[in-house]
């Protein structure tokens, strides 16, 4: 009797052996937890073929719905399952085939700023188009020979392109352009002085804008 006392294993490791079992299980759940995360996906907005401009009215046919692995940033992307909000725009130009940031969208009565048509009489560079950035000059028309002239002003820093139409000449050379640009509340006066002036306006191509948010999944 007194040896088979002796020789039985103590308590403690029973609880040991416990211990153990329930590490093991809680090992396991984590790392299906942990798989599962990794694969889940969320559904969110993405551009479709044409970028989005502030002043367009944006609705869900000019967008695709977008399946994508988002982690813990998901809910910096506007989810397709909200649906998506009636007479909104957006505040900065978004690419085509971009992911939509849900700090972009804006009802489009708060927007600052106006989408204002521009005639330009000359040749508009080929890399300007839906969706570019472009500074706008004023160059006053010359009222005679005794006219010193003045020299052109911006009036517009990198306003996007809604829409551009150009004319072709019949030499198959540009021979100006209308073009539907957003400009900021704070240039409008002065655009809209030089539309009703005897102004000169050109167009030229302004360098893209750096989002901090956003991007192509």
């Amino acid at each position: 009797m007194e040896l088979s006392k002796r020789i039985r294993r103590p308590k403690w490791t029973d609880a040991r052996l416990l211990v153990g079992a329930v590490l093991v299980v809680v090992a396991i759940v984590a790392t299906y937890l942990l798989i599962s995360a990794a694969n889940a996906t969320t559904r969110v907005w993405r551009t479709s073929a044409v970028p989005l401009v502030p002043g367009q009215v944006v609705s869900a046919d000019d967008l695709t719905v977008a399946e994508v692995n988002l982690a813990d940033i998901g809910d910096k992307y506007l989810s397709a399952d909200a649906g998506f909000p009636e007479h909104s725009s957006v505040r900065a130009v978004i690419a085509a085939g971009e992911l939509l940031p849900a700090s972009a969208l804006a009802p489009i009565a708060e927007l600052e700023g106006r989408v204002v048509a521009i005639d330009v009489a000359g040749s508009v560079p080929t890399v300007v188009d839906t969706g570019s950035l472009v500074d706008v000059w004023a160059q006053p028309e010359s009222k005679g020979l005794d006219d010193e002239g003045v020299d052109p002003q911006q009036i517009v820093t990198s306003a996007p392109v809604s829409n551009i139409t150009r004319e072709v000449g019949s030499f198959g050379v540009g021979d100006g352009a209308r073009i539907e640009v957003f400009v900021a509340s704070a240039e409008l006066g002065d655009v809209l002085g030089a539309l009703d002036g005897n102004s000169v306006l050109s167009v030229v191509g302004a360098p893209a804008e750096v989002r901090a948010e956003g991007g192509q999944s």
